[in-house]
């Protein structure tokens, strides 16, 4: 090869690292929404009490890092994709923004995660998708479970009950941890993270249109560890489990099934199970109706930090609380499903059953 084709090689080598490098942007060059008053329209960036940015998708091609939008170096920053596809962000790893989606993109240019929905910067520790592993470290021990569901119930609803009154015994609790909801915040996708540990994915449940799990739960594997689980749910199972859940109408009429809820898990306290895996509607229900921070709400999760109490007293062994999702305000009350933090970030908690609380 003369030095014609070697300088005329190496230009090309240029040009191909070039390409497929992430050029730096400045936050100008990348139009954002800072408003978050829409819905699932190209990325957002959030932190685990801050909605920080909205970048649109642009009509043609940019590449962009995610300092360049935030104007700092981040350390610690996870991407999620619209198939609940969780990636840690990368030191070289940059976006793509074409006409339909932005993708993620490693340093050679290669997609790591298509249509990414969301990025949250500095996450919390804790996953709700821990609940799985925790529930089996805890049965392996010896120790039997109580794992009580709290559909729809935020981190940041948590810390507004807890600030203004409403959350008599759980606002007691030493430690209430924060946990990373998956996308889509949405009961299927939430639950079935819970009871597989497992990404939606990988479990193949990533919004309220799949019920089919595409790994085990843990009601599986309590019965390959010879024990026994019951699962109690509201008026409908939401998935299909290797137990078939107990179901509970709302006898009363009131409007929601949680009483019934309570009721059935009172009745199983002092039996023989190993896991008891309880959910309560009635706080997701009420956010709905009337918004995440409404009195409405806020009554309703002292209800149910009420039947927590007393549900918690009779267990004998180790419970667990978290969320599948949390919930933010609309103009008609609350909605989830997006990637924000009042839907992405919620508690999550471990304590000792038994009447040290009375």
């Amino acid at each position: 090869m003369d030095n014609k084709h070697i300088i005329t090689f190496i230009i090309l080598v240029v040009i191909i690292l070039s390409a497929s490098a992430c050029p730096k942007s400045t936050s100008n060059d990348v139009n954002h929404d800072s408003s978050f008053d829409r819905k699932d329209i190209g990325m957002n960036i959030i932190d685990s009490e801050n909605n920080i940015k909205n970048i649109p998708v642009f009509n043609k091609r940019k590449v962009f890092t995610l300092e360049d939008i935030l104007e700092e170096k981040i350390k610690n920053a996870i991407v999620m994709g619209a198939l609940g596809e969780i990636k840690p962000i990368e030191e070289y790893g940059c976006f793509e923004s074409n006409e339909s989606s932005i993708d993620y993109i490693n340093k050679d240019g290669q997609i790591i995660v298509k249509e990414a929905i969301g990025v949250i910067v500095n996450p919390p520790m804790n996953s709700i998708m821990n609940s799985y592993y925790d529930m089996l470290s805890f049965l392996e021990e010896g120790e039997d479970v109580l794992f009580i569901l709290l559909d729809g119930f935020g981190y940041h609803q948590y810390q507004y009950a807890f600030e203004n009154g409403f959350l008599p015994f759980l606002g007691k609790q030493p430690k209430i941890n924060k946990a990373l909801s998956v996308y889509k915040p949405v009961t299927n996708a939430g639950l079935a993270a819970i009871i597989t540990g497992k990404s939606p994915a990988e479990n193949g449940v990533h919004s309220r249109k799949q019920r089919e799990l595409e790994t085990d739960s843990i009601f599986k594997v309590v019965e390959d560890l010879d024990k026994k689980a019951l699962y109690i749910e509201g008026n409908i199972g939401i998935l299909k489990t290797e137990i078939e859940p107990v179901l509970n109408l709302d006898n009363n009429g009131d409007g929601f099934t949680d009483d019934e809820v309570y009721k059935s898990t009172m009745e199983a306290m002092g039996k023989d199970y190993n896991l008891v895996f309880t959910h309560f509607h009635g706080i997701d229900d009420s956010g709905h109706t009337y918004g995440d921070l409404s009195l409405e709400t806020m009554e309703f999760i002292k209800r149910v930090d009420a039947y927590v109490e007393e549900i918690a007293s009779k267990w004998k062994g180790k419970i667990i609380i978290t969320a599948d999702h949390g919930m933010h305000s609309t103009e008609y009350g609350g909605d989830h499903g997006e990637f924000r933090y009042e839907d992405m970030v919620v508690p999550y908690i471990i304590m000792d059953g038994g009447n040290q609380f009375e």
